[in-house]
């Protein structure tokens, strides 16, 4: 199976993208049409149908691009990839590094972000850490931690974040986290309206920084033309951090404008509101 991907992401970015066309025309018609459906319209609830099916068919157009250059992510260069993602403000990060101070990335799964992942790596002065879910297919799991780690970033699953963190803190300089997954009945969680709704999010996105002392950054990232994107950096929370501060409600402000502004972009098929208050 690895022999393979890899065999099709070393094809040139721009027939993959003919196979994401093709790809759009069957996927559009059935893949998660339903959460997708019920998701887009609990956060737009004033939507008419044609604003409806405009965010609809422009996810589904974004999620089959994003799922060939995730491929293409297993084999391509570091000069491609610094061209197709670039950044307004990473200078802001370094400085921190450089001046020993930790940062928190908070992503989300906006516009493309494993390229974000790889290019980050390659535009930071410290090598980088980042949280990951665990996928229950260990042969997808192997390829996707390969191609995410294959430039130097450290990947640390999600169950093993708070040890690594305990006993090998002066290793890490910067951790990403992509902090719109959603949790389960059995996470402690912080509670937040967004998009309309009641929506949980993990409760160690607050713990983390505290317990680092890092400064944290929500990472906004915007499509400027197909395979192209730029990001930005905006503080969420400085040193040091105010105790009666929500940093998920930061979080939440700006990934929430991010959304409404672009809401093609953003993953809509993902369960995100699985978890009921």
């Amino acid at each position: 199976m690895k022999f393979f991907y890899y065999l099709f992401s070393r094809l040139p970015i721009r027939v993959l993208y003919i196979f994401s066309d093709i790809f759009y025309v069957f996927i559009s018609r059935f893949y998660r049409k339903k959460v997708v459906d019920e998701n887009i319209r609990n956060s737009f609830p004033n939507l008419s149908e044609v604003e409806y099916n405009k965010i609809k068919n422009r996810f589904y157009y974004n999620f089959c691009d994003i799922f060939f250059e995730t491929i293409k992510s297993f084999s391509i260069r570091k000069s491609d990839i610094l061209k197709s993602v670039s950044f307004k403000n990473i200078d802001i990060i370094n400085n921190h590094t450089s001046n020993n101070e930790r940062v928190v990335f908070l992503t989300s799964h906006q516009c493309n972000w494993e390229w974000l992942l790889l290019s980050l790596e390659l535009n930071l002065d410290k090598r980088m850490h980042a949280v990951y879910k665990k996928l229950s297919n260990k042969k997808l799991n192997d390829i996707i931690f390969k191609s995410r780690s294959r430039f130097g970033t450290i990947m640390v699953e999600s169950k093993e974040i708070i040890f690594k963190l305990r006993s090998d803190i002066k290793e890490i300089s910067t951790l990403g986290i992509a902090a719109d997954q959603s949790p389960n009945s059995n996470n402690r969680v912080e509670w937040v309206r967004m998009l309309n709704q009641d929506t949980a999010f993990f409760d160690s996105i607050n713990y983390i920084p505290r317990l680092t002392n890092s400064v944290v950054y929500f990472i906004s990232m915007e499509r400027k033309s197909r395979g192209k994107y730029v990001a930005e950096f905006i503080n969420i929370s400085s040193l040091p951090h105010k105790k009666n501060k929500s940093i998920i409600n930061e979080y939440v402000n700006h990934l929430e404008n991010k959304i409404i502004q672009n809401p093609g972009d953003w993953l809509w098929s993902h369960k995100r509101w699985k978890l009921t208050k």
